[in-house]
């Protein structure tokens, strides 16, 4: 594992496969961005995940987002941000 601090980017844009180093209860973990993303786009933590189809998340979203609508009784995932398309995991619009 390489040395806390800052590195320099070099003009570099970060990938959603990128990792970054972050603390959990006193131990380091490598962190995909893509994980840290969603996350973040969640209320860090405190977003919804699932109830029912009235209440989807509305942008901010991120394509592939996760909700599981319990009127449906599916795991459903943002295809599309704007306007915003739904679809279960079939790629089926719902």
């Amino acid at each position: 594992m390489a040395e806390q601090g800052s590195y320099p980017m070099n003009g570099r844009v970060p990938a959603g496969t990128d990792t970054v180093t972050s603390v959990v209860t006193g131990q380091t973990a490598d962190l995909p961005l893509s994980t840290l993303a969603a996350f973040i786009l969640n209320g860090g933590g405190t977003g919804t995940l699932s109830g029912p189809t009235s209440a989807r998340p509305t942008p901010p979203l991120f394509v592939g987002q996760f909700y599981f609508d319990t009127t449906l009784g599916l795991p459903i995932y943002a295809f599309q941000v704007l306007p915003t398309i739904w679809v279960d995991a079939a790629g089926i619009p719902v």
